[in-house]
């Protein structure tokens, strides 16, 4: 199984990872010279394209001249999260592939032990989403479950405390204890967390806001919440 990725970044990160298996090129700016250059070092097969045709390929959108054909994502093991410093985001139910490369990007930049998403009615990390994560989603851990649920009570019994962002939590943010290992559990888009999710959290939480508003982006609230942890004393 493979996916389709474009532009230079992701076609460079893609290349380090050892994913990419086939690269299509339309342009010839000295840094995709110096892409195929390497790839060719590499036995990566380089192919000569037309820009309209990446652009197709692409679904419009712009491949800087440049895509490749790169091998499914390789997702972490439960236990290869778990066992990572920092604290672990759980997300339940985000289907937005833009909001779930925001939320990687984030987290690897703030020190996140890793992801954890389910496998059904959510989204997966496909080429739109690696792109959003601006190559973040190769260098963070993320695990896809089966069952969140069971996820979160093998969290439990590993020392993790589980906290759920919800709007009517019982504690703000900043107030939360966030010095012992954590599970930050996020609901999705349309839903927030579902109630038999809700149920294993040991404690909700909410982001205190300045003015009445209903609620933040899921990726916003992810930054929030691991910013915190950042920041705590």
């Amino acid at each position: 199984m493979s996916d389709l990725i474009f532009g230079a970044n992701a076609i460079e990160t893609a290349m380090e990872g050892g994913r990419l298996k086939r690269v299509l090129h339309a342009a010839d700016t000295g840094r995709i010279r110096r892409l195929l250059g390497r790839a060719r070092e590499l036995g990566i097969p380089c192919e000569l394209s037309s820009r309209r045709q990446l652009e197709k390929l692409c679904l419009g959108r712009n491949s800087q001249g440049i895509a490749g054909e790169v091998a499914a994502f390789p997702y972490a093991d439960l236990d290869q999260v778990l066992g990572n410093e920092g604290p672990v985001l759980a997300l339940d139910g985000v289907e937005d592939v833009g909001n779930l490369g925001a939320i990687i990007r984030s987290a690897y930049a703030l020190g996140a032990a890793g992801l954890i998403i389910p496998k059904d009615n959510a989204a997966s990390v496909s080429a739109q989403t690696e792109r959003a994560s601006a190559g973040a989603a190769s260098k963070l851990p993320i695990a896809r479950v089966v069952n969140l649920g069971r996820a979160m009570e093998q969290a439990k019994q590993q020392g993790r405390w589980i906290y759920g962002a919800t709007m009517d939590g019982d504690i703000a943010l900043d107030k939360l204890d966030l010095d012992e290992p954590c599970v930050l559990v996020l609901g999705g888009e349309r839903a927030g967390i579902r109630k038999n999710i809700a149920r294993r959290c040991d404690q909700h939480f909410h982001i205190p806001m300045a003015r009445d508003f209903e609620s933040l982006n899921v990726s916003v609230s992810a930054a929030i919440a691991l910013y915190a942890w950042s920041r705590r004393s």
